[in-house]
């Protein structure tokens, strides 16, 4: 049975950890902090600050077939590659691609080198405008400016420093796709759609998409062409929205997402997990791709004495440690901090179905479960 460290106890590690479980595979959960929300999904649980490099945790890490970051911290990064390096342990990570998809000016001058559609930049486009941090991901710092007077007063109070990527704001739907692979050999995976809450991070993911066999294509290939000019060597995911019919790439992150490859799984039967460490493990692909065509929904929810409200995944960060549960207020799967004793909890509810009208049906008698919870 093969066996995954995965360090970082958040959001990507919950997915990781779930994700290894489905792929029949023992996890090993390395983070500084206890009862993380990825602590309840893992087989072990070590606590260590992997900056310091105890040899406890290299004994520990030497138990795992591969090394999983599942964090955006570059010191942690930096220190995982020593460590790989000098004790000859395997990594699922590229360095070289997740700089470059680190930083948002970075990686949108590679778009704009190789001509591949985004949405035009401040002055170039038009009012309204994103205006996003250059070194965060997902929605952290995100914000909406109306007017190019607002950009203006923005960039007067903040500066112009170059530490900001302002594009125009495109109201049409938001899709994902994953990348696996090396330079020649990638595969991609299905496709998502991202529904986001207010404060733009996504509070719901779902897959098949209402998108053509045209537009499929034509995001695969973007996928596999920004793949190829990063170089990457391992696992990469690409965020784009629809204007006009056509795709423009928001954003691209060289890391494991969270949130998408559960859907991707129960959509298509692909495990995305399964896919990387063959690519570490063997440099090649020893899954046959598959396409189960069913219909899934991944959504959050908080629920307290006030009632029950959908969120971003930025909630379930405030959650206890998750563990999964089957059948529960009618969901087919939630990874919640349910807890009778408790006056506030948080789940993300994971439904599927052959049809998208049986989806909708399930959906709407989970949420009417919870809501009578109250």
């Amino acid at each position: 049975m093969l066996k995954v460290a995965i360090v970082g106890g958040r959001l990507q590690g919950t997915e990781a950890a779930y994700l290894a479980k489905k792929a029949g595979m023992r996890s090993l959960l390395i983070d500084k902090r206890e009862g993380t929300i990825a602590s309840g999904l893992c087989d072990e649980v070590g606590i260590f600050d992997v900056l310091k490099k105890e040899p406890m945790l290299i004994k520990l890490l030497k138990t795992a077939d591969f090394i999983l970051p599942a964090l955006e911290n570059e010191e942690v990064h930096q220190a995982l590659r020593e460590i790989a390096e000098e004790h000859k342990l395997k990594l699922a990570f590229d360095p070289a691609a997740y700089e470059i998809s680190a930083s948002k000016l970075r990686s949108d001058q590679l778009i704009r080198e190789n001509q591949i559609p985004a949405p035009r930049y401040y002055p170039y486009g038009k009012a309204p405008y994103i205006i996003k941090p250059s070194g965060e991901s997902g929605s952290s710092g995100v914000r909406k400016a109306e007017t190019d007077a607002e950009v203006e007063a923005f960039l007067l109070a903040e500066g112009k420093d170059g530490t900001w990527v302002i594009q125009e704001f495109l109201d049409g739907p938001s899709y994902s796709i994953e990348v696996i692979g090396v330079p020649g050999n990638y595969r991609t995976y299905q496709i998502t759609k991202i529904h986001m809450d207010e404060v733009y991070d996504c509070k719901r993911v779902t897959s098949p998409c209402p998108v053509t066999e045209a537009q499929t294509r034509e995001f695969e290939e973007m996928g596999c062409r920004l793949a190829e000019v990063v170089k990457l060597h391992g696992i990469m995911d690409v965020e784009v929205i629809e204007a006009e019919g056509q795709f423009r790439v928001l954003e691209i992150d060289a890391r494991i997402p969270s949130q998408t490859p559960t859907v991707v799984y129960h959509s298509s039967g692909m495990n995305q997990l399964a896919e990387l460490a063959d690519i570490v493990l063997h440099g090649s692909f020893r899954h046959p791709e598959k396409e189960n065509g069913k219909y899934c929904s991944y959504e959050h929810y908080k629920i307290n004495r006030d009632g029950c409200f959908p969120g971003g995944e930025h909630i379930m960060n405030d959650a206890g440690p998750l563990t999964l549960r089957t059948d529960f207020f009618g969901a087919d799967e939630a990874l919640t901090d349910y807890d009778l004793k408790l006056d506030e909890w948080r789940g993300t509810f994971i439904n599927w179905a052959d049809t998208e009208e049986e989806l909708e049906k399930k959906r709407n008698d989970m949420i009417s479960k919870l809501e009578n919870t109250i």
